[in-house]
C-alpha cells in the first residue's frame, strides 16, 4: 500500500523523532511504502528537496515562514499559499504514484484542496489525525471573534475537512464527544479515539535509569533528596502559564523542590528574566533540546507537569503526556474544566488532576508526595502501563488500518 502523509513539520534528521515519525515508520515496518509532504520554511534557505530517511521518502516543500513567524499577517499569507505549493510539488515529484491512503494532521486546517487533488488522482482512503480543534481554540483565547468573517471562513474549512475525511481520529473521548456535539453532520461511526503515540522501544533497565538519573542530576546540581518537577513543551498562551508563574513564586524559597522547564515560546523570556533577577532560585530553564536529551531529563525527574489555559471550552489533550508516560513519569495535570487528560491520568492511577489556578490543591499534592515519596514508585509503574496499553505507535497503526478496513 502507498501511504502519503501531509503535515507542516517533520524532523529533518534520522536522529530526531516525534509522534509522526514513529507512526510513519510503523507503516514501513508493516511493508507499506510511505511518502511524506511537509513544509521547508524559507528561513532555512534549502528550497524544495526530496530526501529519504528510514525508508520514507520525504518531500520538503519551500513555503513562507509558518511555525516561528511573529507576524500574524505574514504567517496567514504563508498558510494561504501552502496548498498551492504542496500540490505543485506533489505533482512534480509523486505524479506517477497511486496512493491508497492519505493521512493528514491538524493544525493547520488548510488541507482541503490537497485532499481533493489526491482523491481525484488516486481515489484513496482519507484519515484525519485531529490534534487541535480550530478555529474554536482561537476564539477561546480571544484571538478571533465569532462575529469576524475570518472565523466563519475557517469554520467552513474545518467542516469541509471533516466531510472529506473517511475517518477522524481524536485525542480522547472528550474530543470525540465535543466534535459530535458541535458538528451534527458527523456520525459516531466516523469519529474515534486515535491518540498521539510513540514507538515502544522497551523499558530502560533499572541500572541504566539510575545511571542516567545520577548523571543529569549532577549536571543540573540537583541532589537525590530534592523533588524535581519538569515541564516540557510550548511556553505559550495555550498553556495558561500564569498558573506556572504562581507555582514558581509560591515555591521560590523552598530548597527541597526544583523546577526544570524545557521549551520555547512567549513565556520563555519572562521566566528567564525572573531567574536572572534572582526571583526564582530553584528554577532551571532550558531551550528546546534534542529528543534524546529531553528523554534523559524526564528520567532524572520525579513528576511531569501539564498546563492548559483555563479559558478553553474545547477539550485539549497535550501531546507531552505521551513523552511522560513513555518513561513512567507520574503526572500532575493542571487543566481547564473540559479537558479529560486529568481524568485519564487519575483513572490510571499515575498522577493527579487539578483545575488551573488552584494553588491550594497543587500544594496539597506536593505535600502528600513529600510525606510519602515511596508513592511515586507505584505511580511510575502505572504511568508506564498506561503508555504500553494506549499510546504506542503500533496501536495507532492498527486503529487506522482497522477503521478503514484496509488490508495490512
Amino acid at each position: 500500500m502507498n501511504v502519503i502523509f501531509v503535515t507542516i513539520a517533520y524532523p529533518r534528521s534520522s536522529e530526531e523523532s516525534n509522534l509522526y515519525t514513529d507512526l510513519m515508520e510503523e507503516f514501513v515496518e508493516h511493508g507499506h511504502k510511505v511518502y511524506v509532504v511537509c513544509s521547508s520554511e524559507k528561513r532555512f534557505g534549502l528550497g524544495t528537496i526530496l530526501t529519504e530517511s528510514n525508508g520514507i521518502k520525504v518531500l520538503r516543500v519551500e513555503t513562507g515562514n509558518i511555525t516561528s513567524n511573529p507576524n500574524y499577517i505574514a504567517k496567514g499569507l504563508a498558510l494561504l499559499r501552502l496548498q498551492s505549493l504542496f500540490i505543485s510539488a506533489i505533482e512534480r515529484h509523486f505524479h506517477s504514484i497511486p496512493f491508497d491512503l492519505i493521512i493528514y494532521s491538524t493544525p493547520p486546517i488548510q488541507y482541503n484542496r490537497i485532499i481533493k487533488y489526491l482523491r481525484r488522482k488516486s481515489n484513496a482512503s482519507t484519515y484525519l489525525l485531529l490534534k487541535d480543534i480550530f478555529p474554536q481554540n482561537a476564539v477561546d483565547l480571544g484571538l478571533l471573534s465569532k462575529w469576524n468573517p475570518i472565523y466563519w471562513h475557517f469554520r467552513r474549512q474545518e467542516k469541509e475537512t471533516y466531510r472529506l475525511s473517511d475517518r477522524i481520529g481524536c485525542m480522547s473521548p472528550a474530543n470525540v464527544k465535543y466534535l459530535l456535539d458541535n458538528n451534527t453532520e458527523l456520525t459516531q461511526q466516523k469519529v474515534e479515539v486515535c491518540a498521539n503515540s510513540l514507538k515502544n522501544s522497551g523499558e530502560i533497565n533499572k541500572s541504566e535509569k539510575i545511571a542516567i538519573r545520577n548523571k543529569i542530576r549532577k549536571d543540573l546540581k540537583i541532589s537525590e533528596n530534592e523533588l524535581l518537577l519538569i515541564y516540557g513543551g510550548n511556553l505559550g498562551v495555550s498553556q495558561g502559564l500564569l498558573f506556572l508563574s504562581e507555582i514558581l513564586k509560591h515555591y521560590q524559597n523552598n530548597t527541597n523542590i526544583k523546577f526544570l522547564i524545557v521549551g520555547e515560546g512567549t513565556w520563555f523570556n519572562r521566566i528567564s528574566a525572573s531567574i536572572n533577577k534572582g526571583v526564582y532560585k530553584n528554577v532551571i530553564l532550558r531551550r528546546r533540546v534534542s529528543p534524546e536529551a529531553f528523554k534523559e531529563m524526564l528520567i532524572a525527574s520525579d513528576i511531569g507537569l501539564i498546563f492548559l489555559n483555563p479559558k478553553f471550552t474545547i477539550p485539549n489533550f497535550p501531546s507531552r503526556l505521551t513523552s511522560y508516560l513513555e518513561v513512567g513519569l507520574p503526572v500532575i495535570a493542571c487543566t481547564d474544566n473540559v479537558s479529560d487528560i486529568g481524568d485519564v491520568v487519575e483513572v490510571a492511577n499515575c498522577g493527579f488532576k487539578i483545575l488551573s489556578g488552584d494553588l491550594s490543591a497543587f500544594s496539597k499534592i506536593i505535600l502528600k508526595i513529600q510525606k510519602e515519596p515511596s508513592s511515586l514508585v507505584n505511580l511510575s509503574v502505572n504511568s508506564r502501563l498506561l503508555f504500553i496499553n494506549n499510546y504506542t505507535s503500533d496501536i495507532t497503526y492498527n486503529i487506522i488500518i482497522n477503521s478503514l478496513k484496509i488490508d495490512n
